[in-house]
């Protein structure tokens, strides 16, 4: 009986043996030398001969084997590590190709989608405070998505002058230029120009609240049709708008299918005469004072007898918040082709705030 267990278990590890061997030539056999390829077959074939008859020298054939496996892959003793590195591998593969197939993490940086989805919004904060301090400041930022922001004086001095862009703006004190992300900065605020700056003193204070973390579903648009009501992502690569970045997404809400012809009458989409209040958000967005009285006229739809006509591969994206200034949709650049989707938003995965959870 202990004959058979230990001609057992010698079989179990002599195939352990050959499979090191066998993995060792499958990832190398299309570089390594021909010379010591030939080497670990013979030397395969001595310990598999040794695992079928059970007669040989095994310590002198598993020696053999595991050096000729050895200089065909070489572990200098980081076989460990090399097989946590192909799981690596093999992991990122995984996940870019569920990213690039089925679903993909977007953030959202505008208030275009407010109040149904946040962008990065902006609170009043004079000073941190007790939570604004390592370790909790970085324990708060994860839950919620808060964080306290300041901008110092890098020189001391007056504003010499203040320049607005696209993204910033760039404030110069002393010589030196201050950059001030806008989206940091209240529409209605204004430099102090004739304040005197101290090298270290906070030029603008708030609390930055970070913008929903939205997944995308990439699969959906390939085997149904986009629907009305859908808060959908799309690439702006083919709209022609001079406001509008050809290297960038934007996600706003189907308002107009294919080949419809679109207004805007009293806040309410208007599809080919007809008044939409399908699906039930497009109701609640004419009537609920959150949403400011639904669609205004602006663009392109600038007056109630404006209209777009969309082409059989075209949809209408408008956003939910659509006070003056607050959403450059479709109103002004028209319709999306549908090539350029890339799915529907359909869960809020980050901060953990109140819209987290199924996107609706």
């Amino acid at each position: 009986m202990i004959g058979v267990l230990k001609k057992r278990k010698l079989r179990k590890q002599l195939k352990e043996y050959l499979h090191a061997a066998r993995h060792a030539r499958h990832m190398r056999e299309d570089i390594a030398d021909p010379k010591d390829l030939e080497a670990l077959r013979i030397a395969e074939d001595a310990v598999r001969e040794i695992r079928e008859t059970g007669e040989g020298d095994v310590e002198k054939s598993v020696e053999r084997l595991s050096a000729a496996a050895d200089k065909v892959y070489p572990s200098v003793n980081t076989s460990g590590m090399r097989e946590n590195v192909e799981v690596i591998i093999v992991a990122l593969a995984a996940a870019m190709a569920i990213r690039a197939f089925f679903f993909q993490p977007f953030k959202i940086p505008t208030g275009s989608m407010q109040p149904t989805l946040n962008g990065i919004t902006i609170e009043a904060q004079a000073s941190s405070g007790f939570l604004d301090r390592q370790p909790m400041k970085f324990v708060k930022w994860l839950l919620t998505g808060e964080s306290y922001k300041v901008v110092r004086a890098k020189a001391s001095g007056t504003i010499q002058s203040a320049k607005s862009g696209r993204d910033v703006i760039i404030l110069t004190i002393g010589g030196v230029a201050h950059k001030i992300p806008v989206y940091m900065v209240d529409r209605q605020w204004r430099p102090e120009r004739n304040h005197y700056y101290k090298k270290g003193d906070a030029i603008f204070s708030c609390r930055k609240i970070a913008g929903d973390h939205i997944l995308v579903n990439k699969m959906k648009y390939n085997f149904m049709r986009p629907e009305r009501g859908d808060i959908s992502v799309f690439d702006t690569k083919n709209i022609e708008h001079e406001q509008v970045r050809a290297d960038t997404f934007y996600i706003k809400r189907m308002v107009g299918l294919s080949g419809e012809k679109i207004q805007i009458q009293k806040g309410r989409i208007v599809a080919d005469g007809q008044i939409i209040d399908e699906p039930a958000m497009f109701e609640k967005m004419a009537t609920d004072p959150a949403y400011h009285g639904g669609h205004g006229n602006a663009g392109r739809l600038s007056s109630p007898e404006a209209f777009i006509q969309l082409a059989d591969d075209e949809y209408l994206m408008c956003g939910d918040n659509t006070l003056p200034g607050m959403s450059l949709d479709g109103r002004f650049f028209g319709g999306v082709r549908r090539d350029d989707f890339q799915g529907p938003a359909i869960f809020v995965y980050w901060p953990f705030r109140g819209h987290w959870g199924i996107v609706r």
